[in-house]
């Protein structure tokens, strides 16, 4: 987002907030100066009345890549707290196990890591253009700290995981 916008040189934008549905159209997209909830509690807001207007049920599950934003977006968005049941409620069960079947392979280099990849791509379909594959993608990367606990920057993507089938791919692209 850094490279959308300059005014004299420093960027305007910080972030591209997006929200999707169950089917993966975009419902949301804002370009925010920071990523204060106050840079999109209007657009939560009004994408709300919109469901409402419409006839549209109100979310209830929402994904983050960011536990601060819980309370927030129940705040926003008080279905999310229907039915809910408290995570300490379960503490006595086992924690999630990945099964003995499913493979966890991490990828360093270059080649091992296009290898993987090329290992996925080539499950589609060569001929059908409307062919699709599903897999789950998640992004780690070191962060800077303030003093007092904030977030004050964040380093280039450190981790890929792509799961995709019975494997895990942990793609280290820049550690």
């Amino acid at each position: 987002m850094k490279h959308v916008a300059k005014v004299d040189g420093v960027p305007i934008f910080t972030a591209l907030l997006t929200i999707t549905n169950e089917k993966g159209e975009i419902c949301v997209c804002n370009l925010v100066a920071t990523k204060s909830h106050s840079q999109f509690e209007l657009s939560l807001k009004r994408m709300w009345e919109s469901l409402k207007l419409y006839g549209h049920d109100p979310p209830d599950v929402f994904y983050t890549d960011n536990m601060a934003d819980k309370e927030f977006l129940e705040k926003c968005f008080p279905s999310l707290c229907k039915d809910l049941v408290p995570v300490e409620k379960h503490s006595h069960l086992a924690p999630l196990d990945i099964p003995n079947d499913f493979q966890v392979m991490v990828k360093k280099s270059v080649t091992a890591i296009d290898d993987a990849m090329h290992g996925i791509l080539d499950l589609l379909p060569d001929n059908d253009a409307s062919g699709q594959i599903i897999v789950g993608v998640d992004a780690e990367w070191n962060v800077e700290m303030s003093d007092r606990g904030y977030v004050t920057g964040r380093g280039q993507t450190a981790i890929l995981q792509i799961a995709h089938g019975k494997n895990i791919y942990l793609l280290q692209v820049n550690l």
